[in-house]
């Protein structure tokens, strides 16, 4: 029998009122004893290795992620090997990291990668992650980052996973002076998605940004937790988040600005925009500032609502059924995002996901 795991995962930074029940989600889990399966393609400046084959997860296991500690010691558990990435110093790479994870029906599995971006070198990671649309099943993905002074990742995760699935993605990066992580993510199928990521901007002038869009439809859950936790001077960080909810789908967006103690001149953006396409959906958000520097900007807004009653009048009039118009709004909520994927193939993947085959514009 697969033994089952109790986890407390997407922790506050501070907590809010019990009732809330926002301060973290509880969860059970099998057991992830399964490598995930993934097809990677790596530029010949990048150097890969196996766990076994290097020392750097204990320097890697002081990176926290958005999921929290106990996330950590449940993937350590399950005895997942950790798949490390070196960057070559000094080096832009034009060829981008591709990895396509697959997850096979009624499979437990799960992955952790590593990337560490040594100084004044950058990267982009395409991370596709799939599987067939009526499957189920439980998979993870972890991913850990440290980006060493000057350093660039653009990090890209498409999910496209089967109705019955439950998904953790949990991301932990570190930034020292000047570096930069940029990720997109987006979450396009799968029955209770989890997603954690927590980013601390240590080094002067480090930076994150980070995009989310989503669709949540009938029976499925979104749980999310991101952290900004700034302590370096005129650190940076942007977070948002847009997306569709419907029929009785739940969402539940934190979004944490954590401005420490000696962090003069950083500034923090938070916002999320939701669109609201049933009565019966729940729509839970909790966007935070906490602040311990005087000299800093933190601002954090939410945009939440249903289609305007003139618009979709207007457009019904044209000819456009209510369904129709539904449909166009959530992919335009989408494709917003998607645009700025940095690769035209795996643009192409989101709307061919969504139905949408027509050719992209050159």
């Amino acid at each position: 029998m697969n033994q089952e795991y109790e986890l407390n995962i997407n922790p506050l930074p501070a907590k809010t009122w019990n009732w809330l029940h926002m301060n973290g989600t509880s969860v059970k889990s099998p057991a992830l004893l399964e490598n995930g399966t993934v097809e990677q393609t790596v530029p010949s400046s990048v150097e890969y290795k196996a766990a076994s084959e290097n020392k750097a997860d204990a320097a890697f296991s002081e990176i926290q992620t958005g999921m929290g500690t106990e996330m950590d010691g449940f993937l350590k558990s399950g005895d997942v090997e950790l798949r490390f990435y070196t960057t070559k110093s000094q080096t832009s790479e034009k060829q981008p990291l591709v990895l396509n994870f697959t997850y096979g029906t009624g499979r437990q599995m799960a992955n952790r990668l590593a990337f560490h971006l040594l100084p004044g070198s950058e990267l982009t990671v395409l991370m596709d992650l799939s599987a067939e649309a009526e499957s189920c099943g439980t998979a993870a993905l972890q991913t850990k980052v440290y980006a060493e002074e000057g350093a660039v990742l653009h990090l890209v995760q498409v999910q496209r996973l089967g109705k019955g699935f439950t998904f953790y993605n949990d991301i932990g990066a570190k930034c020292e002076k000047n570096a930069r992580v940029e990720t997109i993510q987006l979450v396009l199928g799968g029955k209770n998605t989890y997603l954690g990521s927590r980013s601390a901007l240590e080094g002067e002038s480090s930076v994150l940004s980070s995009d989310v869009g989503y669709l949540v439809g009938a029976d499925e859950r979104l749980d999310m937790n991101f952290v900004a936790y700034h302590t370096g001077k005129k650190t940076e960080s942007r977070m948002d988040a847009s997306g569709v909810l419907r029929e009785n789908g739940f969402k539940l967006f934190r979004g944490t600005i954590d401005f420490r103690k000696g962090c003069a001149g950083a500034v923090g953006n938070e916002k999320e925009d939701v669109l609201l396409l049933d009565d019966a959906v729940v729509n839970q958000t909790i966007p935070l500032i906490l602040c311990e520097e005087e000299d800093v900007e933190g601002n954090h807004g939410a945009t939440i609502g249903k289609l305007d009653e003139e618009l979709l009048f207007y457009l019904e009039s044209r000819g456009m059924s209510e369904e129709a118009v539904y449909e166009m709004m959530a992919r335009a909520r989408i494709d917003a995002i998607a645009g700025k994927i940095p690769d035209a193939g795996v643009r192409e993947k989101v709307r061919a996901y969504l139905g949408d085959t027509q050719d992209e514009e050159k």
